[in-house]
C-alpha cells in the first residue's frame, strides 16, 4: 500500500507508505527513477501525501493520527499536528503564495 503524489515542478514525486515513512524520488527523465530523500517521524502508517501548489511544502498525514509538514528540499520536518481522534487519512494543500503571504488552506479527512 503505498499513496504517492508529484511535485508541482513535475520532476519529484512523493511517496508515503506502511513502513512509516515518506519518500522522495527524482523522476529525473530515466527510466528508473531514484529515492532522493526518505523522511522519517511518522509512528504509524502514512496514509496521505501532498504538496502545496507552489512546491515548497509537503505534508503527509499518518495513522498516528498526526500531520507533519516539510520541506521537500532540505527533508527537515517543520511542524507535527496532533489532534485527530483517528487515522489522517487524507490531506490537500490548496492556496497562492504569489502575493508573498506563504498562507495556505489545509483539508484534512480522518476516520471516526
Amino acid at each position: 500500500y503505498q499513496r504517492r503524489v508529484r511535485a508541482p515542478e513535475g520532476k519529484s514525486l512523493a511517496s508515503g507508505s506502511l513502513d512509516k515513512s515518506v519518500k522522495i524520488w527524482d523522476l529525473g527523465g530515466r527510466a528508473r527513477s531514484r529515492c532522493k530523500n526518505t523522511l522519517t517521524g511518522h509512528k504509524d502508517f502514512v496514509l496521505s501525501v501532498a504538496y502545496s501548489p507552489d512546491g515548497k511544502w509537503l505534508v503527509s498525514g499518518s495513522k498516528d493520527r498526526s500531520l507533519q509538514f516539510w520541506d521537500p528540499r532540505s527533508g527537515v520536518a517543520h511542524m507535527m499536528l496532533h489532534g485527530h481522534t483517528n487515522s489522517v487519512i487524507s490531506v490537500a494543500l490548496s492556496g497562492n503564495s504569489k502575493n508573498g503571504s506563504g498562507k495556505y488552506a489545509t483539508a484534512v479527512s480522518y476516520t471516526h
